[in-house]
């Protein structure tokens, strides 16, 4: 039976209201930033000058390469470390996991500036960090962590465990009970269990969960400006600022802005279509069960 046409026109009123605010608020805006970035000079006119100025110098190449890279590790060690908390908050006790969803929600509660404030306290030359190694014996003068890519790889991290890990936790939660339960009375000890049914089955929610961290960490500006250091303008988001605040080069900052959106889609489409193929889960488990 076919909608009636009135039912349709509520439906399409529905959808006109975000629509609008979607167009307004991000998609006009990009828009605007895509065309800023080929106009030749304020009178108008088409150009590609910008784009051949940043694939044709090595520097914003290798921004560009320490960008994703940086991505790509956070993202890495997010998964990692992510797995064993996971499955801690899965299979904890409904008290506790009420204790651990706080534990994991806490650091929502601080904008990140003052987490990243935290972090260059924790960071200095004078931190804590620095005084523990030293007590250790591990090194025999201060190391400055603040300048370099270990701060930010730091920082970056402790912002997107939270997402990884209740997204895993997600996943974790809808593995059927008696699959685990098969695998323990085939004789199965609990690492198999993990590497033969745990881990295919939460490779969706993994891969998920690294497509979120990897998008927060390629967009990243707070965190590479204020713990980067030397190595802050070897960011994307940090050239594009300079080039607008700074050098006062709109169109080439648009430029830059327009390359990482397009890489960055790029990227996360490719890892969708990965998620939705659904191949991952079965050949982990072939890999594996072996």
């Amino acid at each position: 039976m076919k909608p009636a046409a009135g039912s349709r026109v509520v439906g399409f009123a529905y959808l006109l209201a975000p629509l609008t605010v979607l167009t307004g608020l991000f998609l006009a805006p990009l828009a605007v930033m895509v065309a800023q970035s080929v106009l030749a000079d304020t009178r108008g006119g088409f150009t590609l000058a910008h784009y051949a100025r940043f694939f044709g110098d090595s520097y914003y190449l290798s921004g560009l390469l320490a960008t994703f890279g940086v991505a790509l590790l956070v993202t890495a060690i997010t998964v990692v470390a992510s797995y064993p908390l996971a499955y801690t908050y899965w299979r904890a006790s409904r008290r506790l996991r009420a204790v651990l969803v706080i534990l994991l929600l806490s650091p929502f509660y601080a904008n990140v500036v003052v987490k990243v404030f935290g972090w260059m306290v924790v960071l200095s030359r004078t931190g804590p960090l620095n005084t523990w190694l030293q007590a250790l014996g591990a090194i025999d003068r201060p190391i400055d962590f603040m300048d370099g890519y270990t701060a930010v790889v730091f920082v970056s991290v402790h912002r997107s465990l939270p997402f990884m890990v209740l997204l895993l936790a997600g996943a974790l939660a809808r593995i059927d009970p008696d699959l685990l339960e098969a695998a323990r009375v085939c004789g199965a000890d609990a690492g198999r269990v993990f590497r033969t049914v745990i881990l295919p089955l939460t490779i969706p929610g993994a891969l998920a969960g690294g497509i979120l961290v990897f998008s927060l960490t390629v967009a990243a500006f707070v965190v590479p400006m204020l713990v980067g250091g030397s190595i802050a303008g070897r960011f994307l988001p940090v050239l594009m600022y300079q080039q607008i605040t700074i050098a006062q080069n709109w169109a080439f900052g648009a430029a830059i802005g327009a390359i990482l959106l397009a890489t960055s889609m790029i990227s996360i489409a490719l890892a969708n279509r990965a998620v939705r193929a659904g191949r991952l889960g079965r050949i982990m488990s072939e890999r594996f069960g072996g």
